[in-house]
This record gives structure tokens, C-alpha cells and sequence, in this order.
């Protein structure tokens, strides 16, 4: 799998990070998706903070979004980049419910496995996986 890099902070700002984003986006969805992250009249809340979380982490984008985690954030307004993939980091969405902290309850689980590489997915599940 080729990965692009997301610029680091400060670089040429949120437009070149939004464009790398972007060009990983299906095309079919693309249009629908820049829409939400320039007009947040609009809805996109997910989509901006799948955007924030992978540029403040300064992780690796793959280059192809998958479609169907795309869709998600596309037809939920309250879908968030909450869990990551413990074996390649990627953020997936879930529905955030009651809030208590920090920490927010899971209403629903959207990808038990990750739908770019199949890995199991859960809260921190990255950061939190042990060596092998």
C-alpha cells in the first residue's frame, strides 16, 4: 500500500493537507465531500474532524480512501473519526452517544474490521496494540 504523507503543521496550510485529502477520496464522492468540508452550514462535522485528526497527527493518508467508509460520514451527520485500525492507524467512524469526560459512549460501531486492510478496529486500538 503507498501512502502520501500529510504536510506537516504549519506547512503550506490546510489547503494542500485538504487537496491530499481530497485526491484519497472516491471520485464519485469527492464533490459532495469538499462541499462539507468548506460550507459547515452544511453538515460534515466527521469529515472535518477525520481532516483535523489526520493532519494534527501528521500520520500517513492512504492514497484511496474506501468508498464505503467515506459514505458513512456522508450519510451520518453524527459519525465521528472516534476509533483507529490497530494495524494500519486509520481512523474509522462511529456514533458518538452520552458523553461523559473525555470519552464518549459508542452508539454504533460502523467497521468492527477495518475496511482498508481488516484489522480490527476499536478505541485507540493503534496506539494501544501490543508488539507481536
Amino acid at each position: 500500500m503507498v501512502r502520501n504523507q500529510l504536510p506537516a503543521a504549519g506547512h503550506d496550510g490546510a489547503s494542500e493537507t485538504m487537496g491530499m485529502f481530497l485526491a484519497a477520496v472516491p471520485a464519485a464522492q469527492r464533490g459532495r465531500v469538499r462541499a462539507l468540508l468548506t460550507d459547515p452550514h452544511c453538515g460534515g462535522r466527521g469529515l472535518r474532524a477525520l481532516l483535523a485528526r489526520l493532519d494534527a497527527d501528521r500520520g500517513a493518508l492512504p492514497d484511496a480512501l474506501p468508498s464505503e467508509l467515506v459514505e458513512v460520514y456522508l450519510r451520518d451527520d453524527e459519525a465521528e473519526p472516534l476509533h483507529d485500525c490497530e494495524r494500519c492507524g486509520l481512523p474509522v467512524p462511529v456514533r458518538a452517544g452520552r458523553r461523559c469526560g473525555h470519552e464518549a459512549s459508542v452508539d454504533r460501531e460502523y467497521f468492527p474490521t477495518c475496511p482498508q486492510c481488516g484489522g480490527r478496529t476499536g478505541r485507540h486500538a493503534f496506539w494501544s496494540r501490543r508488539p507481536q
